[in-house]
């Protein structure tokens, strides 16, 4: 009994393996193969196909160790096969690539290797235990090719790959692009976190100037105030030194007696066509900041400063709000192995920027004042 079973199973089977063989079409290709219905290749990766990983299900990669390429073609039609090319990626910036010249004339029907090599990436190990690249690359291979019958219509196959290289997770930021990324990230949190408090100080500040109408009746000028010169010379700046001394000293709200010495090496530090802000200027004439305000205040009251824009940190909240967002897939990659192109990363980066310079408009727009002085 068990022999008739065992032969009736045998011959089911072959009989099954015979039809499928016959029944199968010309271009149907085994899983883990690649290409289209005229030129198929299969690459492996570490003996893992690798159409069978994308981002997530990378292929995992030990740096101590070299990657083993294996790439077999298999021609289905009478072809000229014109070039190949094999390229790598980091966070859609490329960081290899190679492009060879084929030109030769395949018959169809030959399946043949082609490529059997490793590649060593030991120098991607860093000395003490420090990798220097922990990450999702993406590879790809690409081959172009036409036909005998058509040779003017050229087309294209290709394959790509994502390699997971060094660990996942939190261990991933003890390499040194995870370093980077954590430093990059404080630093642009920190640079945000900055702007933030002289923006809110810029707009209190612009608060208590918003309503004057003159110098004198804000008295003391704060530090995030702007003080220009004008190219030209006033009045005021033709007089004596004893006079400018005097008549600072009559403008003057506060501090009077105590400031108007100062007042001619104040002129020294505010140069015709420059902007120099409160807090600055209280640096170069060796004043306090109150002190160096009420200077600032008599001298735009005699008409030698004007003003008319509170310092607020532009450029800071710009660049602070373009490198977190150019830092979001670089955490992405290190902890779910994200593999951005080259136009996601620009486009968040972009994003990112035009934001953050409309946000810092926006505190502009609420920390600005009325022209106080003669421009």
């Amino acid at each position: 009994m068990k022999k008739k079973i065992s032969h009736k199973l045998l011959i089911l089977t072959m009989s099954v393996l015979f039809w499928s063989m016959v029944l199968m079409p010309a271009n149907a290709q085994p899983p883990g193969w690649s290409g289209d219905e005229n030129l198929a290749f299969l690459l492996k990766v570490n003996d893992i196909s690798a159409a069978y990983s994308n981002s997530s299900n990378p292929i995992p990669v030990n740096i101590s160790t070299p990657i083993d390429l294996e790439l077999t073609l298999d021609v289905q039609n009478n072809m000229t096969l014109h070039s190949g090319a094999f390229s790598m990626e980091y966070l859609g910036i490329p960081i290899f690539g190679q492009s060879f010249d084929i030109d030769q004339i395949v018959p169809a029907g030959i399946t043949v290797p082609v490529l059997n090599e490793s590649m060593d990436l030991s120098s991607l190990s860093g000395p003490q235990g420090i990798d220097l690249f922990s990450g999702s690359i993406v590879g790809t291979f690409t081959f172009n090719y036409s036909l005998l019958t058509s040779p003017d219509e050229h087309a294209q196959v290709e394959e790509n790959f994502v390699l997971r290289v060094g660990p996942q997770g939190v261990a991933a930021v003890t390499s040194l692009n995870g370093l980077l990324t954590v430093g990059f990230t404080v630093m642009g949190v920190f640079s945000l976190l900055l702007s933030l408090d002289n923006f809110q100080g810029a707009i209190l500040s612009a608060r208590k100037v918003r309503g004057a109408k003159s110098a004198s009746d804000v008295g003391i000028f704060p530090k995030e105030l702007v003080l220009r010169r004008s190219p030209k010379k006033s009045e005021a700046e033709k007089i004596s030194k004893e006079e400018l001394i005097r008549r600072t000293r009559n403008a003057a709200t506060d501090f009077s007696d105590e400031i108007a010495e100062y007042a001619p090496k104040a002129l020294r530090a505010v140069p015709p066509k420059s902007k120099v802000p409160v807090g600055k200027f209280a640096k170069r004439v060796g004043l306090r900041p109150d002190k160096a305000g009420a200077l600032a205040a008599a001298l735009t009251t005699l008409g030698i400063f004007h003003t008319k824009s509170m310092k607020v940190p532009l450029m800071k909240v710009a660049f602070a709000g373009m490198t977190l967002s150019a830092m979001y897939y670089s955490w992405q990659q290190l902890f779910y192995g994200a593999t951005p192109s080259l136009i996601d990363m620009l486009l968040l980066t972009t994003a990112g920027l035009v934001v953050s310079v409309l946000f810092a408009y926006f505190m502009n727009w609420l920390s600005r004042i009325p022209e106080l002085g003669s421009g």
